[in-house]
Order: structure tokens, then C-alpha cells, then sequence
């Protein structure tokens, strides 16, 4: 009982202990040895840490721009360490290739995969830049136009060299593929993406899918988008395919009555398709007033959280090192361009490739490999709307700005030594191929839901259309009936 009044004692001590009798010296001493081991160590591990702390400040003072929480060196980093830039070592070989007597054909392949890695670098600095800004409206603005430099710097250097069949083909291409590949590609990857964790609980922000049948898998799975940005850009779409059907039909008029005089139509179509492209510039300035300004509100409420996440951006290059990142990486788009054009011709001789498949197939994986990318990206992390605006937004940009803007810069650059220049009669075949094409995309779009099996149809017709042009002729192979 004394030994359990003694516990109970300690026990509500303020110290928790009650002075007891002292130890044995056996005790003491090893008591004594044990503290003065424990003293020893945190001596050698306090001098250890203030060693690697002073080696660590002088490592930051003699190397501040290695620092991996310099905002700068992380952006780089970001834009530069990727996969895609390794086919950056295309560029130089790309470039000394006619210096060194290369073929036509290897110049013109390491151009264009120099061009991919570029196009990347393009595109991020152009972010980076609007990101500077900090006004959304002129950062709208910079994005509209900056998006589709690549487009915009080869057409400059096909039309140079009057390859207008070639500029015809490509700017077709890249409506082509955004609206049906990219995009296909998008609903595709996203409709079989599993929304959440294997228990069925989602992560993070991300939203319950509408009629899912298994929480957190992809049965029954349906991804929904703003219905007034993809309706107000498949409707810009369906103005430009009225412009280039009317045109390619009033090309197509057996004769033109001048009084007594019978002319050909081909006389008015420059004048014709100048004028035209005036109109659809205003039209494409008119739609970035109404989706940057009168109508805002409406887009970025419709677009909710998916515009708010993706508004977050980090630290990253300043005004002036995005400027010169941007500068920089057209001038060599604009070389590399260059080099590729002025290899086009050699390139294709003894091949089965025509001009026309490789102006709307290959060409056009030039410019959409960056958005191509990050539209798969954002329906993977249930952002459908994102890829919408990206795959969508991009042929709008195309068939409004670039299309009419290359009719314009042939008129400033001159005819060819035949008399011809860049108009806007595409041909029956392409201007049939690319109504049709916005008729099933406004299909889609129509409900403001997708799944994976509409991803899939517009993949098919991208393959369909693929396909036809394959076996398409050069135009110099076909001969009149």
C-alpha cells in the first residue's frame, strides 16, 4: 500500500516526480556516461548542420540564376525540357541541309519536324507574354492573333513562292483537322477517361458527369460544354463555307456578258475574292468584340469553373524575356518556313505524295501539335469546354483571319509569271468536303453535351477525308474529259 501511495503521489506532483532516494554510484556513473555520449552527438550533428547550412547559402550566393524557385529559370525550364523540343536538333540540320548538298527531301522532312518544337515554343510564349499583360481583353486579343502565327508565317513563304495550291490545301488542312481531328481526338480521349479514383469518389474540383451510370468510370459517361461560344464559332464557320462556295461557283460560270463582249468569270474572281476577304476580316473583328467585350459575361459564365482554374498562372517570364522569346522563335519559324517551301518541289518528284495531300494532311500537324496536345490535355482533366473553344476557336481563326488575310498578302506579293494570284476558289471538291464537315460538327455541338462515340465519328470522317486525298492527282496529272 506504501509503494502504491507513493505512484498515486508522483503521479499528481507538479513535476510528476517526487525527490527519491539517490542512486547507486554503479548508476551515476553510468548515468554520467550516457548524457556525455548524448552531448557528443548533438555536438557533432549541431556542427554538421551549420556546415551544410553555410555550404548551402554560398552554393545560392555564387549560382542565384540556378535556383529552382527562380520564376524565369522554372519558366524555361517548363517550355524547354519537354519531349517535343528534342526535335529541336531538326533545326541547325534542317537549315545547313542545302548548304551541305542534301536532298530536297531530307531539307524538306527536317524542316518539318523542326517545325514542331518551334510552333511549341511559339505558342508558350505568346502565353507567357498575355500572361504579362494582365488585361484579359488585349490578352484575348495577343492569343487570336498570335495562335496561328505558324499558319500565318508559311503561308507569307508559300505565297513568295506562288505555291497557291499548296496554301490553299494547307489553310484547308488546318480547319480540317481542328474541327474534326483535334477535336474527335478530345471527346475521344476524354469519354474514356475514368473522372475519379477507383472507390468512385472524384477528385478535387472536379464535378459529378451528367448521367453517369458508375460514379468515377465511363460507362454512361457525358461531358458537357457553353453552348453559345461553340454555336457563335460553327456559325462564323458556316459564313466562311458560304464565301468559298459562292466563289468557287461564280468561278465556275460558263461566261460573263460585257455588252457585246463575252469575258471569262476567272476575270472577276480576284476582284471578287478581294472584296469578299475585306468582309470577313470585319466579321472576325466583329466576333472578338462580341466574345472580348459585349458578350463576355455571358461566354465566362457558361464556361464557369473550368475559365477560373485555368485563369491561375504562375510567375513566370517577364514582358521583355517573352518579347524576345516571341521574336526570336518566329524569326526562325520564318527561316526554317523558308527553307521548307523552297524544298516542297523537290521533295514530292518520284513520290507518291501529292501537293494536296500534303498541304491538308501533313502540313497542318506542323501547326496543331501544340494545340492538338493541350485540347487532349484539358478533356482528359474533364475540361471539355477548353478543347472546344481551342479546336473550334483555332478553324474560326483560320477561315476568318488567315484565309482572307493570305488572299490580301498575294494581292500585295504579286501574281506568278502565268498571270495567276491567290483567290478564293478553293474547288468544288474541297469547299463540298468542308461544308460537310461543319454541318457534323454543328451536330455535335448542337446539345452542348459529348461522348466518346461522337469523338470517334469525327475522327472517321478526318480518316474518310484522309483517304480521298491520298489517292487524289497532282493537279498537272489530271486531264480534261
Amino acid at each position: 500500500s506504501s509503494r502504491k501511495s507513493e505512484v498515486l503521489v508522483r503521479s499528481t506532483h507538479p513535476q510528476g516526480l517526487l525527490p527519491s532516494r539517490p542512486p547507486a554510484p554503479a548508476l551515476q556513473a553510468a548515468m554520467a556516461e550516457l548524457n556525455a555520449g548524448r552531448l557528443l552527438t548533438y555536438r557533432r550533428q549541431s556542427r554538421t548542420h551549420s556546415w551544410e547550412s553555410r555550404r548551402s547559402s554560398q552554393s545560392l550566393m555564387s549560382a542565384p540564376s540556378a535556383s529552382p524557385t527562380n520564376p524565369t529559370v522554372k519558366a524555361l525550364r517548363t517550355i524547354f525540357f519537354s519531349k517535343i523540343c528534342l526535335l529541336l536538333v531538326c533545326v541547325p540540320l534542317g537549315i545547313a541541309s542545302p548548304m551541305l548538298g542534301w536532298a530536297d527531301s531530307c531539307t524538306f522532312w527536317l524542316n518539318f519536324g523542326a517545325m514542331i518544337p518551334l510552333a511549341k515554343i511559339l505558342g508558350d510564349a505568346t502565353e507567357e507574354l498575355a500572361a504579362c499583360l494582365k488585361n484579359d481583353s488585349l490578352s484575348g486579343l495577343l492569343n487570336a492573333t498570335f495562335g496561328n502565327a505558324v499558319e500565318l508565317i508559311m503561308t507569307v513563304a508559300l505565297l513568295g513562292n506562288h505555291e497557291y495550291i499548296v496554301v490553299k490545301s494547307t489553310l484547308l488542312g488546318s480547319i480540317l483537322s481542328n474541327m474534326l481531328l483535334v477535336l474527335g481526338m478530345s471527346f475521344l480521349a476524354g469519354g474514356f477517361t475514368r473522372s475519379g479514383s477507383k472507390t468512385g469518389t472524384l477528385k478535387g474540383s472536379q464535378k459529378p458527369l451528367l448521367n453517369t451510370v458508375e460514379e468515377g468510370g465511363v460507362r454512361g459517361k457525358e461531358q458537357s460544354f457553353g453552348k453559345l461560344g461553340a454555336l457563335v464559332n460553327t456559325s462564323l464557320l458556316l459564313v466562311s463555307c458560304l464565301c468559298l462556295v459562292l466563289v468557287t461557283v461564280f468561278d465556275q460560270v460558263t461566261s460573263i456578258r460585257e455588252g457585246d463582249k463575252v469575258v471569262p468569270p476567272a476575270k472577276y474572281t480576284l476582284p471578287v475574292s478581294r472584296a469578299c476577304s475585306g468582309l470577313i476580316i470585319s466579321a472576325y473583328v466583329a466576333y472578338i468584340i462580341f466574345q472580348m467585350f459585349t458578350h463576355k459575361d455571358q461566354i465566362d459564365k457558361e464556361e464557369g469553373e473550368e475559365a477560373q482554374e485555368e485563369e491561375h498562372h504562375e510567375e513566370g517570364l517577364s514582358l521583355g524575356m517573352s518579347l524576345g522569346l516571341l521574336f526570336v522563335s518566329a524569326a526562325v519559324v520564318a527561316v526554317c518556313a523558308e527553307f521548307l517551301t523552297d524544298s516542297l518541289e523537290g521533295a514530292l518528284k518520284g513520290e507518291k505524295l501529292g501537293k494536296q495531300f500534303v498541304g491538308i494532311i501533313l502540313l497542318p500537324i506542323v501547326g496543331n501539335a501544340c494545340e492538338h496536345a493541350a485540347a487532349i490535355r484539358f478533356a482528359m482533366q474533364e475540361k471539355v469546354g477548353l478543347s472546344v473553344g481551342i479546336a473550334v476557336g483555332s478553324s474560326v481563326q483560320i477561315a476568318l483571319f488567315v484565309t482572307p488575310f493570305a488572299v490580301l498578302m498575294g494581292w500585295a506579293l504579286g501574281p506568278n509569271e502565268a498571270g495567276f494570284n491567290m483567290d478564293l476558289n478553293f474547288g468544288a471538291l474541297n469547299v463540298a468536303v468542308l461544308t460537310l464537315s461543319v454541318f457534323i460538327l454543328l451536330s455535335i455541338v448542337l446539345d452542348g453535351k459529348t461522348n466518346w462515340f461522337e469523338g470517334y465519328m469525327l475522327c472517321i470522317a478526318y480518316a474518310i477525308i484522309a483517304v480521298l486525298y491520298w489517292y487524289m492527282p497532282s493537279a498537272d496529272e489530271v486531264q480534261p474529259v
